[in-house]
């Protein structure tokens, strides 16, 4: 018979002061250029409750570290304090220069207390109030188990932008609807580290993130190495999160430029370090890293066809020779994208303009494919990938 979710999620011993016992989960919440998002976070942090009824402070403890954000965001988070309150067990860390976001999150996993540690970016929401105590009662339950990441879901009712849109399908997204036990895991390639939970001891055994990997990959790069050690990593379909569009991608150009970060830092985690493979297909990848995986082949091939295009046409080569490969690069898309377009609907308009941005998109992911292929010529070993 399987315990009830407070009987297994640890907690301090109930005689001793709260703030003399080590909190049970730190809730970590990376910031950069996040003021107009903070007071939400905050709320939600506020409403995550423990089901056997302990106070917050008695099993969480929160860090907002802001990674010299410019734009009041620190401020923003020290009024969102006052106004519940000010609560011991909420704190602000502020990095005096921008140490990427794998620094950042290196800094603030050395600082938690607590042996799990659950990461909330700015664009996500907890989907539901106990969402870190039962975070932590998987990894009671799963010894092995280094990194968990739940399952994103969009806001429903709410308008969503383009750039969003194109985002969720374009990329491939993990918002498929799921269900499910909520008790139930399943193997994923990485946790991308939206609002997932972390083993801290697993994480130092490792040395975190490679800090060279700042904007892409390094969420990959840091599985491959935590199951080199004989842990595991995991998705909890049923263990949702409100997902939206970062200040870093709430623009077609962002999203263009992310898809050349995604292909500049690809060659390193593939080709420089072991073991990345697992994480991007098979059976430990999951079908979404898989799919993700052929997108991204695809994509190489689109680029080739597209370049290959006037010189064709400049030959005179038969119709054929320019159009067969583009009907297999769009065709193979729609096969990819079309449960993630019957979830994400877009009216003609947007449908059409989407298809149009494909061409941009796999230029830039090829880009900067060449790109990490250069760097990783140089053969630096302290080199920073993106």
């Amino acid at each position: 018979m399987q315990r009830p979710v407070h009987d297994q999620l640890p907690t301090p011993p109930l005689d001793r002061p709260a703030e003399a016992a080590a909190p049970a989960v730190t809730v970590i919440f990376p910031l950069y250029h996040a003021a107009g998002k903070v007071d939400a976070m905050v709320d939600a942090l506020a409403r995550q409750a423990h089901p056997g009824g302990l106070e917050q402070g008695r099993w969480l403890e929160a860090i907002f570290i802001d990674n010299a954000s410019t734009d009041g965001t620190p401020a923003r988070v020290e009024a969102a304090f006052a106004r519940h309150g000010s609560p011991a067990h909420w704190r602000l860390v502020v990095n005096p220069q921008n140490l990427g976001l794998a620094g950042s999150l290196n800094r603030a996993f050395s600082l938690a207390r607590a042996p799990i540690a659950v990461t909330c970016h700015a664009d996500c929401r907890f989907g539901r109030p106990d969402f870190v105590a039962r975070m932590a009662a998987h990894f009671a339950r799963n010894p092995r188990a280094a990194a968990i990441t739940g399952h994103p879901t969009v806001e429903p009712g709410q308008p969503v932008p383009f750039a969003e849109q194109f985002n969720l399908i374009a990329n491939l997204m993990d918002i498929l609807p799921a269900g499910g036990d909520a008790d139930v895991l399943e193997p994923t390639g990485f946790a991308e580290g939206r609002c997932d939970g972390f083993r801290v001891a697993a994480l130092a055994e490792i040395g975190y993130y490679d800090s060279r990997l700042k904007l892409a990959g390094e969420d990959q790069l840091l599985a491959a190495r935590l199951r080199a050690k004989g842990w595991t990593v995991h998705k909890a379909p049923a263990l949702t999160y409100v997902m939206s569009l970062s200040a870093q991608q709430d623009s077609l150009w962002k999203l263009l430029r992310h898809q050349q970060m995604f292909g500049r830092a690809h060659p390193f985690i593939l080709l420089a370090n072991r073991g990345t493979a697992a994480g991007i297909a098979g059976d430990s990848a999951g079908g979404n890293r898989t799919a993700r995986m052929i997108l991204r082949v695809v994509q190489l091939l689109g680029a080739a066809s597209y370049v290959n295009l006037p010189l064709v046409l400049l030959l005179g080569a038969p119709t054929v020779c320019w159009l067969l490969p583009l009907v297999l690069v769009f065709g193979a898309k729609l096969l990819l994208f079309r449960l993630h377009m019957a979830v994400v609907r877009m009216g003609k308009a947007r449908t059409a303009l989407f298809w149009l941005l494909q061409i941009p998109a796999d230029l830039a992911y090829t880009a900067g494919v060449f790109q990490g292929l250069w760097i990783l010529r140089r053969r630096d070993p302290n080199i920073e990938i993106s």
